[in-house]
């Protein structure tokens, strides 16, 4: 396989994640960020099966079980009819699947402690403005390019 240089727009969970399983698998990235510091954005979230199975890819679902809390079942209803208008059982998936409710906070440190114990690279302050093709390469632009 052949080794890429690899920019990664934004330094939030996505982009770690991304950066973290390329960097695995023998590319060299860089992640970019418009912030003058990488830090979460936001109060909380819920992780479902699919993240879950990406950050035990990453070894790091044990550290984010400890810092959330499991949900087996999420259920909503209609305020004056009560009719049921989401019924999701986690359960009723294969292997004992289930939701993860986790601070922000706590999903953004984890991986990016893992981003930087990984020695990745991390470049803030970065404003991109767009991208273009050289030399059969994408090319992220920054206001500075």
């Amino acid at each position: 396989m052949k080794t890429l240089d690899i920019g990664i727009a934004g330094a939030g969970p996505a982009g770690l994640a991304a950066a973290l399983m390329l960097s695995r698998r023998g590319h060299r990235v860089e992640l970019l960020e418009r912030f003058k510091e990488a830090s979460p954005v936001g109060s909380g979230l819920m992780l479902q099966p699919t993240g879950l199975t990406v950050l035990d890819t990453l070894g790091l679902l044990q550290p984010m079980l400890a810092l959330g809390s499991r949900i087996d079942r999420l259920y909503g209803a209609d305020a004056k009819s009560g009719r049921t208008v989401l019924d999701v059982r986690y359960g009723a998936l294969a292997s004992g699947r289930f939701g993860l409710a986790v601070q922000r906070a706590a999903l953004f440190n984890t991986l990016h402690d893992a981003v930087r114990g990984a020695g990745l690279k991390v470049r803030t302050g970065v404003t991109l403005t767009g991208a273009r093709v050289e030399a059969d390469k994408a090319v992220l632009l920054d206001a500075e390019r």
